[in-house]
């Protein structure tokens, strides 16, 4: 082991518990927004105009995402405020995922859409709240050089929360309370091991570049510039993916009349995971080895731009599968690098936290207007094909905005030491 204990890789466990956590926290997002709230839509929405239905549903899931959006940032104040050993994230971590759990419990109960919205509100507010906080134990313990393969494991958590909870949803049928249940128990499993586990050392990076005579502005001092970039290239690039992705259910029964929608649904979902997942465990290695950030982001904008492009001009059930694959390989290139990005450009500026829980907002927020949005474009214009060119058009403005993005992650530094000067990296 190095001696230089700030360089070295964080201990295995550490990020075996984070990666199961994050494996949680999107069992908690997606399945909700996949299965359980279209499915408790349909059955408290009385009316006979599948347009009405999807409209209720964005309804539900925009007012829980700007719920999050509004009191997430406060949870991330508070963190700055926290014990910066690890104790006191951890606490709120575990208080976070509590309230995510009664959230779902409470959402499979629900036979109002009064009621579903806030039930999905609490639940969403905790999985916002516990992923600011595992979003920042990554900045803070590991070094910028493992980042993007830290990241990719977080990537693999997506695409296999993402399966994971779909089925456990689906398995449920139409008893959405034991849906509910199933999930908040996941959740709970897949999170507690975090909790319960001492982070590595903290580790401070720095990546300020330098002033004209040679001297570096000191951490608190630091450009905000990188931030609104990396908030609109996130919002962007995830508003897209979820124009694009989360009405499927919706296109598949209503545009496609396919009689086996559900099933599709999950063998289309099985091959956008595969391709993710293989996708980042490639992408993310590979953007430490070159220390770049940027390009990975590009490519996804353009990616998942030119598969929407597909589903808005040949919807044949074979190209639905062909886009599948496309998206995939777009998402995991965003996602072996995403919270890498988030670690880079926080990096050195005062109230992290604050900032890590405004850029989480970036995630979860268009995750949660994206249905709101979809259901309008698609209610306005009668179809879907005008919801995949709008989803192509702004993802392809999100991969566009980060180029502006800094080249590369920052250098390593042991807390407390004093902050060196240095031109920005690739």
């Amino acid at each position: 082991m190095s001696g230089d204990t700030a360089a070295d890789p964080p201990p295995t466990r550490w990020v075996l518990t984070l990666t199961l956590a994050w494996l949680g926290l999107w069992i908690a997002q997606f399945a909700p927004l996949q299965v359980l709230l279209p499915g408790l839509t349909s059955r408290v929405v009385t009316s006979t105009s599948w347009i009405r239905v999807v409209l209720v549903f964005g309804v539900v899931a925009g007012v829980a995402g700007g719920v999050a959006a509004v009191v997430v940032p406060r949870v991330g104040r508070s963190l700055d405020r926290a014990d910066g050993s690890g104790s006191g994230h951890r606490a709120w971590f575990a208080t976070a995922v509590g309230v995510c759990v009664v959230g779902l419990v409470a959402l499979g109960l629900q036979t109002t859409v009064v009621g579903a919205t806030l039930a999905w509100s609490v639940a969403l507010l905790g999985q916002c709240a516990a992923g600011v906080v595992l979003t920042t134990a990554l900045a803070r313990h590991v070094p910028p050089r493992y980042q993007a393969t830290v990241s990719t494991a977080v990537a693999v958590a997506n695409a296999a929360g993402v399966v994971l909870g779909t089925a456990l949803a689906g398995a449920s049928g139409d008893d959405f309370a034991r849906g509910g249940a199933l999930l908040a128990l996941a959740v709970l499993v897949t999170c507690l091991p975090f909790a319960l586990t001492r982070p590595p050392p903290r580790v401070d990076t720095v990546t300020t570049a330098a002033a004209p005579d040679g001297s570096g502005p000191g951490p608190a001092t630091r450009s905000r510039r990188p931030l609104r970039v990396a908030f609109t290239a996130r919002s962007l690039l995830t508003l897209g993916n979820a124009l694009g992705t989360t009405l499927l259910l919706f296109f598949f029964t209503y545009d496609l009349h396919l009689p086996d929608a559900e099933t599709f649904l999950v063998e289309v979902v099985v091959v956008y995971v595969v391709a993710t997942v293989l996708t980042a465990a490639v992408c993310g290695p590979l953007s430490d080895l070159l220390q770049a950030r940027r390009v990975f982001l590009v490519a996804a904008g353009v990616l998942q731009a030119g598969a929407a492009l597909v589903l808005a001009l040949s919807p044949t059930r074979t190209d639905v599968v062909t886009a599948a694959v496309v998206i995939g390989v777009g998402w995991g290139a965003f996602m072996a690098v995403d919270q890498a990005v988030v670690a880079t450009v926080t990096d050195g500026v005062e109230g992290r936290g604050r900032d890590v829980a405004v850029l989480g907002v970036a995630s979860s927020l268009p995750q949660n207007l994206g249905p709101l949005l979809a259901s309008l474009v698609v209610a306005a214009a009668g179809g879907f094909a005008p919801l995949f060119l709008v989803a192509a058009v702004v993802v392809l403005t999100g991969g566009a905005a980060a180029v502006a993005l800094p080249r590369g992650p920052g250098r390593v530094r042991r807390a407390g030491a004093p902050v060196a000067t240095s031109r920005p990296g690739r």
